[in-house]
């Protein structure tokens, strides 16, 4: 999670403040909360109490212009929508939103890119794809070595290949 205040670097420092129902959460890197007035030590946490407050009140405040500003322009999803419930209200407010889509990803599932796995057909159809590639290759070397035994049978097995993936000779 990066730093809410200068945005660059890695925050180790997280203060979360509750007022009634309001939550305010402020991450910091260890330079902006020494400018904030806290310091930490090992495991000895020094810190400006005044100095904190003021800072989760200033995020507050950016937060809440930000959240004004903030408006997708063709549904008119806000920004505090997507901050509440994780969606969005249609295609334009990945744009709208990017910014504060990919840090939300960032914070929940670790990255931003998904790198999931293929659907076992496509999975299937990509190995056989890649062995009748494999097998193209076997067969222009036993031709060229003028083997015509081997290369009838690689011949055989890429028609095989073909018919079970579905695939016609190019």
């Amino acid at each position: 999670m990066k730093c809410d205040i200068c945005k660059r670097k890695e925050a180790v420092i997280h203060v979360k403040q509750i007022v009634g129902e309001k939550i305010s959460e402020l991450h910091l890197c260890a330079d902006c909360a020494g400018e904030k007035g806290i310091s930490g030590e090992e495991d000895v946490i020094e810190l400006s109490l005044s100095q904190l407050l003021t800072s989760l009140i200033d995020l507050t405040d950016k937060y809440s212009e930000q959240e004004d500003r903030d408006v997708c322009s063709t549904c008119g999803t806000t920004i505090k929508d997507f901050r509440k419930n994780a969606t969005v209200g249609c295609a334009d407010c990945y744009n709208t939103f990017a910014k504060e889509i990919e840090n939300y990803l960032e914070n929940t599932a670790g990255q931003v890119q998904h790198v999931g796995k293929l659907p076992e057909k496509v999975g299937t159809l990509k190995r056989l794809l890649i062995d009748k590639e494999s097998l193209r290759e076997k067969l222009e070397s036993a031709i060229d070595q003028e083997n015509y035994e081997q290369a009838a049978i690689l011949r055989d097995r890429i028609k095989i290949i073909e018919k079970r993936a579905g695939v016609e000779d190019e």
